[in-house]
Order: structure tokens, then C-alpha cells, then sequence
């Protein structure tokens, strides 16, 4: 089917709907869409169909604040690791290079993520 042929079935099916609520709206528009776009062969099933309950959400991911710089986030987790060796007194420490690696790593794990040590 055609997206202008769906789009005409769907103005058809449509119009002339005033005065709905807004689950009834919803109802019309799921049932229209469903014929429309041939997922169902009858008004029934559509309405049947619309009228499951749906499955919850997944919780989408928690993302960065936004608006923050790149420039700006490592200038603060780069403080963040001198506080974290200062806090530590680990300057001796990193000045063996074998364990500069682990000292970084464990300050960045420090800054990044407080509450998962």
C-alpha cells in the first residue's frame, strides 16, 4: 500500500470525529490505522486488537547532562583526580610507572562513579 493511499484512508476514516475523549481519539486513530494499513481484516479485530493493554515502557538509559562540554567535563574530572591523589597522598606512588596506570585508573573510577565503590 501506498503512503498517500494510507493517508487518505486514514483522513476518510477520520473525519468528521469531534467531541471524542482522548482514550476514545486513541482508540479511533489505533482502529483506522490498523484497517488503513491492512494489519487487520476486520473493524472488530482492530478494535479487539487497539483495546489490549500495552506493555509497559523500558526505562531508557540515563544519558550526560546536557549542555555540558567536553573541555568543561575534563577539566572537572581532571581536578577531580588530583583531589582524589592529594586525598590519598599517592604522589610517591605514581611517580613509579608501573603502578601510574592503576593509580589513574582507580581515581577514575573514583570521579566517574562515587557510588559504585
Amino acid at each position: 500500500m501506498k503512503q498517500e493511499d494510507y493517508r487518505t484512508c486514514m483522513a476518510r476514516g477520520l473525519k468528521g470525529k469531534t467531541g471524542l475523549s482522548k482514550e476514545q481519539r486513541q482508540l479511533l486513530f489505533c482502529t483506522e490505522s490498523r484497517l488503513c494499513s491492512q494489519k487487520t481484516s476486520s473493524r472488530d479485530e482492530a478494535i479487539r486488537l487497539c483495546s489490549l493493554p500495552k506493555p509497559p515502557k523500558t526505562p531508557k538509559a540515563r544519558t550526560m547532562a546536557k549542555g555540558k562540554s567536553c573541555e568543561k567535563e575534563t577539566e572537572q574530572l581532571g581536578q577531580c583526580v588530583m583531589n582524589y591523589f592529594e586525598k590519598n597522598n599517592i604522589y610517591d606512588q605514581i611517580l613509579n610507572v608501573n603502578s601510574v596506570e592503576i593509580a589513574i585508573l582507580n581515581a577514575l573510577m573514583e570521579c566517574r562513579c562515587p557510588n559504585q565503590q
